[in-house]
């Protein structure tokens, strides 16, 4: 049998993924309400959870994460019962340990208003979530793709391809920032306080209003004001999947044909 060389070995454990000690919180009915990561290194470590689902607040590279930056937070569960179980994480191999242990949620006081129970509170704020989860996702893949087309209509430049294709990517990328406008608001705008039309950030906003702090509701105005937004959201995206799927997909199809040096977003050549 032969062994791998020293290099080989050397390679693999640089490929591999960071060891960890994880906690996976379960409700009643076993489903996964939170998992947290704990140290590997040795010694006594306390782990605490907040008692909340996760965040869904998006991805942001670690370089640009300021000191202060601090993640959205998730939604509170409701009273009742939960467990905890033990496992390591080896090579991104998750392995149970054995341990687990049942805890009681309880409320100190009773935190919603009349005709909300805890459980209904949980709903809606978990919708409201995952919208703005989704919402945020929609804007990083505009903020990505807008990026994409800024290099397109670069690479454009310095090659023998008709003129008009950089007319085309121009038209796409003003149209994408025009519907990422109506998500969250215009930076621009936000500096000379020009509001028009509400957007969907806004509307979430105040259907979450103040999530960290707020174990209320929720109230008419807010049922109104996520349904708002999930009207909004949903025309936005109609739109955006024509200019993505159809007129992107095929500028690309249009830049390869042309001989168009390569640019981010367009794939193996």
């Amino acid at each position: 049998r032969l062994e791998p060389r020293v290099e080989d070995r050397a390679l693999g454990e640089l490929r591999e993924d960071d060891p960890a000690i994880v906690f996976t919180v379960r409700d009643a009915a076993c489903n996964i309400v939170r998992h947290i990561e704990a140290p590997v290194e040795a010694g006594f470590h306390r782990v605490t959870w907040d008692l909340r689902y996760p965040s869904v607040e998006a991805w942001v590279p670690e370089d640009q994460r300021e000191e202060a930056w601090i993640p959205t937070a998730g939604v509170l569960v409701a009273p009742g019962s939960f467990s905890v179980s033990m496992q390591k994480r080896v090579d991104g191999v998750l392995t149970d340990l054995d341990q687990s242990q049942r805890f009681e949620a309880v409320s100190i006081r009773e935190p919603t208003l009349p005709g909300s129970s805890q459980e209904q509170r949980v709903v809606f704020d978990s919708q409201v979530n995952e919208l703005s989860r989704a919402a945020q996702g929609t804007v990083k893949t505009i903020d990505a793709i807008v990026g994409e087309l800024d290099a397109a209509k670069d690479v454009l430049l310095s090659s023998t391809a008709d003129p008009s294709l950089y007319e085309i990517a121009n038209s796409i990328q003003e149209r994408i920032q025009a519907e990422r406008d109506r998500l969250t608001n215009n930076e621009a705008r936000q500096l000379y306080n020009d509001f028009d039309a509400m957007t969907v950030t806004t509307r979430l906003f105040h259907a979450r209003f103040a999530p960290t702090t707020n174990a209320y509701g929720p109230t008419p105005d807010q049922r109104e004001s996520l349904r708002i937004a999930r009207s909004l959201y949903d025309d936005v995206t109609r739109q955006l999947s024509n200019l993505v799927d159809v007129e992107y997909a095929g500028l690309k199809v249009a830049l390869d044909a042309a001989g168009v040096p390569w640019s981010p977003g367009r794939g193996i050549q």
